[in-house]
């Protein structure tokens, strides 16, 4: 260790780092692999267990009925399984009844052993429990192997119940599952799965952990050889001083430091010494000379008077320079430790705390961030301040930006009940040229203002074109609140930087004051300003003026765009297979003709149990997939056919589209949630149908589907589309019927006598069900019904009765039994008009059809 003893302090402290780190980094990858290999082990154990139940149900039918061919099929399914080493079936009696491959097993390995450690009957397979089911330990005792059936001796042999569990060694595994019907075993399956998956898994997780290991390490060196200068850079500056001390008898050296520490004290303690030896020699010289000494302190004051104005001058030319140079510096220096807290602060929240030191490092976090944006606005401030902030033009779609923006603060303006919404002019292009960082940045700004300083009513962006030029597009953003508004004597002083309309504002809502002062800035650089109208009390408006220029799109694109154009033109029709689950008759057939009308082959399941055995048994595109239904609803059944998917392995995702009447927020997360790929509510246009259903589907040009066809189905669309705006029909809207009559294809039915039957056949005894809910004030009958005959009447265009069976609906939510009498007999009355008006509609349309 002598060599220690000659290393610079500078290296001594890199190479003490750089062990620390070594040693930390080397113990975790250890402990990381150690669990990476238990976890991949545990793994893929339970995915054979998986494997086996699934196989173990599949094959139930085939032992029962000794139908060893079916088996054989069924276990056929494995080759696709190439780590699978066998899978074979027993019968009862211990009989081998099927094997893959199809070879015999040896002699030594044709019967499973008993295994002591695991003498309970294995419940019957649930594919329910086996996703949440996890593997047994590793050191479980069962045989890997079955035995020979020819050295079978039934006298000796223990309970079959006995064979069922699983067991692993060096990534081989093995399982054993019983084969149940009706809570008898009658026999078992036996899988065998080679180690060649769990090693090729296991050496990518050694590859990953040594090149990270390798790339902390690097971090680690650029880290120790940058924070040694903390400790070894005082230090030898010390040396540097002490070596010009003792070659040149320079007492006048200083070594400079602002430190406080241990290290702070020994600079100053050295210093201090200088300066008395200094003292000393200056006294015994002045003794000698005193005149010259006299001289040389007036002509040392006079230099220092002329350096001190000389001094004072370049301060007083750079003070602007140096305000902003400094703010920039001082910004960049504090976000690199604040990044270390705020990341240090959430690994630490990651561990294992208690509720008081959770709080304490939530606090950290919560002020370190809060430190951060100051940063970040001081940051910007101190480059628009310095002129070294420049734009970054570039197209952007204008109206997707606005609506992003508005998004960010959806959560936050429902959180304090505030209506948050944007409209965008006509004439606003949607591509232009500009810089969308900075614009979204000072809508940020000016959208988060609002809507922190109102506690109710609304917050409205409008966007809207100032002048029609071409060449010169101005674009004006108001941004309007009903929060407590702002002086005219302060609405000058709130753009000046760190300033803000009152001390009580300031507290209340917390701010540098910087933000409208660099929108302001930032408005500027785009060749705009902002404006501010307001009364207090009244709310205010922000306005900002941009200047940007059109998009500059090539000309490929463009011809590209129109190509693209005309063959959207042509007529298309979808192709593929829609289940549609509703329980409604009426929703029924409207989807079934709407579907059928694009091209679309249709099959109809009444609630949520038919639609997870239609899934099984059939080869659907897409599901529509309506909520809320007897005996199963919409959620269970996703969450039923998700789980299905998941324990196939490999199976494709069948994409679900949630059909429901609720319109209520949070019922497209609860959606989401359940597995569902998107959210359609009703009633629906076939406009609305079509642009949900095609993006999971494939559009094919049909030749035998004429473009007046595909016209006469755009015009559907479009009154259906429209029918919810009208209002001239007294009862039942003429738009809608005949938008259904366009639906009718030939040799089909009319669809408007078939809707209508529907609807008369299921409606009065969804009006008895609301009126006994009334009478016997059970709310959720009275909301489930309400909900159903809602959605079938407005399909069919009675839209005062379906908006009557909104509110039935809505109060048994609520559960106001005193308001839903009165409701109910306006929905008598209106019921009894909207079916005789149906009523007539069906006979004209029936005596329509005979006649031609």
């Amino acid at each position: 260790m002598i060599w220690l003893g000659h290393l610079s302090i500078r290296y001594k402290l890199m190479l003490l780092m750089l062990v620390v780190a070594v040693l930390v980094l080397g113990l975790s990858s250890v402990v990381h692999m150690v669990n990476q290999r238990v976890s991949l082990e545990r793994n893929a154990l339970s995915e054979l267990q998986a494997l086996a139940d699934m196989l173990a149900y599949n094959v139930a039918s085939a032992v029962t009925f000794d139908d060893a061919e079916a088996a054989r099929k069924t276990l056929a399914a494995l080759q696709g399984r190439s780590q699978l080493q066998g899978a074979y079936v027993y019968d009862k009696s211990g009989e081998l009844f099927a094997a893959y491959p199809d070879a015999k097993p040896t002699a030594d390995t044709d019967k499973p052993a008993p295994a002591p450690a695991r003498t309970n009957p294995v419940e019957k397979p649930d594919f329910g429990a086996a996703e949440n089911a996890s593997p047994p330990p590793a050191s479980s005792t069962v045989a890997a192997s079955p035995q020979a059936p020819e050295a079978q001796t039934d006298a000796a042999e223990p309970p079959l119940a006995t064979f069922a569990g699983a067991s692993a060694s060096n990534g081989e595994m093995a399982v054993i599952r019983s084969i149940e019907v009706d809570d008898e075993i009658i026999g078992h399956v036996h899988l065998i799965d080679g180690p060649e998956q769990f090693k090729a898994a296991l050496n990518r997780s050694l590859q990953i952990s040594g090149a990270i290991f390798v790339v902390a390490v690097v971090i680690a060196v650029v880290l120790a050889h940058w924070l040694q200068r903390v400790i070894s850079n005082p230090i030898l500056s010390l040396t540097q001083a002490t070596d010009a001390v003792s070659r040149h008898k320079d007492y006048g050296v200083r070594v400079s430091s602002q430190r406080d520490d241990e290290l702070g004290s020994l600079v100053h303690g050295f210093n201090e010494m200088l300066d008395q030896i200094q003292q000393r020699d200056l006294a015994l010289e002045g003794y000698n000379d005193e005149l010259e000494r006299q001289v040389a302190e007036r002509t040392l004051e006079l230099e220092q008077t002329v350096a001190a104005l000389a001094h004072a001058r370049d301060r007083a030319e750079a003070a602007s320079r140096a305000k902003s140079e400094f703010l920039a510096t001082m910004s960049h220096e504090i976000r690199t430790p604040m990044n270390g807290v705020l990341g240090m602060a959430e690994l630490l929240l990651k561990t294992s705390l208690d509720d008081r030191q959770s709080r304490f490092a939530e606090n950290i976090q919560r002020s370190g961030k809060a430190l951060l944006d100051i940063i970040n606005d001081i940051l910007d401030f101190s480059k628009i301040e310095a002129g070294k902030l420049v734009l970054d033009d570039q197209d952007f779609d204008l109206r997707m930006l606005v609506a992003d923006t508005t998004e960010l603060f959806t959560e936050s303006a429902s959180a304090k009940g505030l209506q948050l919404g944007a409209d965008i002019g006509e004439d606003v292009p949607t591509h232009v040229h500009g810089d969308p960082a900075r614009l979204r940045q000072i809508l940020i700004n000016l959208i988060g203002n609002a809507v922190k300083f109102a506690d109710d009513g609304n917050v409205r962006i409008t966007v809207r074109r100032e002048n029609s030029a071409d060449e010169d597009l101005r674009i004006a953003f108001d941004v309007a609140d009903t929060g407590p508004g702002i002086e005219t004597a302060l609405q000058r002083e709130i753009f000046d930087a760190f300033a803000q309309g009152d001390g009580g504002t300031t507290r209340k809502h917390g701010g540098t004051g910087l933000g409208l002062a660099i929108s302001l800035k930032l408005a500027r650089l785009m060749s705009g300003d902002i404006e501010v109208s307001s009364r207090a009390g009244r709310g205010a408006v922000f306005t900002l003026h941009v200047r940007v220029a059109p998009a500059r799109m090539l000309d490929a694109d463009a011809d590209a765009a129109a190509a693209r154009g005309a063959r959207n033109t042509l007529p298309r029709r979808l192709a593929g297979h829609i289940l549609v689950v509703e329980d409604n008759s009426v929703n029924q057939e409207m989807a079934t003709l709407l579907l059928e009308d694009m091209g679309l082959g249709v099959t109809v399941a009444g609630n949520g149990e038919e639609a997870v055995g239609a899934v099984e048994g059939g080869d659907f595109d897409l599901v529509l997939m309506d909520c809320h239904m007897p005996i199963m609803d919409g959620f269970e059944a996703t969450r039923i056919i998700r789980r299905r998917e998941r324990d196939c392995g490999g199976a494709v995702r069948l994409p679900i589209i949630a059909l429901t009447a609720n319109v209520q927020k949070g019922v497209q997360e609860v959606c989401a949630a359940a597995g569902m790929d998107g959210y359609l509510s009703k009633p629906f246009s076939q406009k609305q149908l079509r642009d949900t259903v095609e993006q999971w589907l494939v559009a094919v040009a049909d030749a035998d589907h004429p473009a007046a066809a595909t016209i006469g189905s755009d015009e559907a669309a479009a009154a259906l589309a429209d029918a919810g705006d009208t209002a001239d029909a007294e009862h039942i809207d003429p738009t809608v019927i005949d938008a259904i009559k366009r639906l009718q294809r030939p040799g089909r039915p009319d669809p408007v006598v078939k809707v209508c039957s529907l609807y008369l056949a299921s409606a009065p005894a969804l009006m008895e069900e609301m009126r006994a809910a009334v009478a016997e004030g059970a709310m959720d009958r009275l909301r489930i019904s309400a909900h159903t005959l809602k959605s079938s009447s407005a399909n069919l265009g009675a839209r005062r009765f379906s908006e009557i069976c909104r509110e039935l609906e809505a109060i048994g939510r609520a559960g106001s039994l005193a308001e839903a009498p009165a409701r109910l007999a306006d929905a008598e009355v209106q019921f009894e008009r909207t079916v005789i008006e149906l009523q007539r509609m069906s006979r004209q349309h029936k005596e329509s059809s005979d006649v031609l």
